[in-house]
């Protein structure tokens, strides 16, 4: 892994690239048009060794690069990269999303006192919403969505801020302060419900988890579980960590009397 230099930034956004130049290269392009107006800086790590990006002209961009020597999980990737910023705000970024502006600064704004995790509308190839923002997942809402092939979001995107269960780890927003004191992800998820797990347990600290609709980007879900025995594995194994999980429990025995 590279060494960095630490540099002060109100906001650093974490982007884990897998070795897929014609994923992350229009991300990087649209970031970096961004930074012409808005302060931030971006952690780029590549995940996948001996398949080194090759970088577009940025010349705006803060950029700092970590390479691993074996590939890391979500988790893992997203904490170092949180470990060598030293930011206000931070916000994981998937490498397939695409901005609609800035929706860094309506996340941030929408925060209480600065505080908590906020996620954006997220829209589909068709400018349909996507489902990133649910309730916590039982075993009979997956059933249900799965076999109605249900995908839209759990709660109505006319509202523009709204308390919610969990959102997805496509974009989160968190101030600093809470994602240290949470720990940052569970490292023992690999791949799937570190960020149901980690908005759990930020409401069990007290913080907002909000779904913000004045923050938009773009994305086209992969829904690799569904078409690849591996990765059906790891979510149905990360799946059963989180139903088994004591932050699980919990959250479930003070959030009886709404989901009621």
């Amino acid at each position: 892994m590279d060494a960095l230099i630490r540099i002060t930034a109100p906001l650093t956004v974490s982007v884990v690239s897998h070795g897929q130049a014609a994923v992350v290269t229009p991300l990087l392009l649209e970031l970096d048009a961004l930074a012409r107006e808005f302060d931030f800086e971006l952690i780029l790590t590549e995940n996948v060794p001996d398949a080194e990006l090759p970088l577009p002209d940025l010349p705006n961009l803060r950029l700092r690069v970590l390479r691993n020597r074996a590939p890391q999980g979500f988790g893992e990737n997203h904490n170092r990269a949180f470990r060598e910023a030293d930011c206000r705000y931070f916000c994981v970024l998937n490498p397939d999303a695409r901005l609609h502006g800035n929706p860094f600064a309506a996340l941030i704004d929408a925060l209480p006192e600065g505080l908590g995790v906020a996620g954006p509308r997220v829209e589909g190839p068709e400018g349909e919403v996507e489902d990133s923002a649910r309730h916590v997942p039982t075993l009979a809402r997956l059933a249900g969505r799965y076999m109605g092939r249900r995908f839209e979001a759990d709660y109505d995107p006319a509202v523009p801020r709204q308390s919610v269960d969990w959102v997805a780890g496509m974009c989160m927003m968190f101030d600093a302060a809470t994602f240290a004191r949470l720990g940052g992800f569970d490292e023992r998820f690999h791949l799937y419900c570190e960020d149901v797990d980690i908005c759990l347990r930020a409401h069990l600290d007290g913080v907002a988890v909000l779904w913000v609709q004045e923050a938009t980007i773009g994305h086209a879900a992969q829904r690799d579980s569904r078409r690849r025995l591996k990765y059906l594995m790891w979510h149905v194994s990360s799946l059963l960590r989180l139903v088994s999980s004591d932050a699980y429990r919990r959250f479930k025995q003070i959030s009886a009397p709404r989901h009621s």
